[in-house]
């Protein structure tokens, strides 16, 4: 047991700098818990060091880790978010238009979107007038669907 009390927070420091070099090779995709974690093994090997005893490393490390499991990984994870800004192109999906040139399930037809037209296509046939819905850009194609109050 001599050699628990007395070596215990080397190997916490150890193992909380194996957990952050980890993080880096390993890169962000685990939003940082690694290396908060690692953090915490580090910190609290150094802070009950003094103390000599492996049963206070244990509390302080287990206390450490459950705080930021219950409280402080919500708050990192939601300021790490990367929201997603809409592009200019992307500003035109949900908007209506009018078909200009028949659309086939296997033919792309013509929209007209604002005061642009644009090629489209949908998985149903919509015919010459009816008014659509812009679901979504591949390239420069609109994904197109019957709008509900469309004719």
């Amino acid at each position: 047991m001599e050699f628990a009390n007395d070596w215990l927070w080397l190997i916490f420091v150890g193992a909380g700098l194996f957990l952050a070099v980890l993080e880096l090779l390993v890169g962000v995709d685990t939003g940082l818990d690694m290396v908060i974690v690692g953090s915490v093994f580090v910190i609290s090997g150094l802070a009950t060091w003094p103390f000599g005893s492996w049963a206070v490393t244990i509390v302080v490390v287990s206390a450490v880790s459950i705080m930021y499991v219950v409280g402080g990984r919500k708050y990192v994870h939601r300021r790490m978010l990367v929201k997603g800004e809409k592009t200019n192109i992307d500003t035109i999906i949900g908007r209506k238009g009018s078909v200009q040139k028949e659309i086939s399930a296997s033919n792309d037809g013509l929209v007209k979107v604002g005061y642009e037209e644009w090629r489209a296509r949908s998985g149903e046939a919509i015919s010459e007038g009816q008014d659509v819905v812009v679901t979504g850009i591949e390239g420069v194609t609109l994904t197109v669907k019957k709008s509900n109050g469309g004719k």
